[in-house]
């Protein structure tokens, strides 16, 4: 193999890679922080636990997204047959 082929297939083969990774890592990238919305009701996702979605419940008020705070508090009865 001549030093000329040599050098034309090490350039070959980085730029094979080069694009691969190119090509990668516009398959991973995410919005940063977006909301799935409603009107005045949202969702921020924030990750992946599995297959679920993680994120956090927001609402607009006066035209900006706040984190929603929960204050109701819920009992499990148990259901008797």
């Amino acid at each position: 193999m001549s030093l000329r082929s040599r050098i034309t297939f090490v350039v070959l083969w980085v730029l094979s890679i080069l694009i691969v990774g190119v090509l990668a890592s516009a398959q991973a990238q995410r919005e940063a922080n977006p909301v799935i919305t409603g009107a005045d009701l949202g969702f921020r996702p924030d990750g992946w636990k599995g297959k679920a979605r993680t994120g956090t419940l927001v609402v607009r008020v006066n035209g900006e997204w706040v984190e929603a705070i929960e204050t109701a508090t819920g009992k499990l009865v148990p259901i008797v047959k």
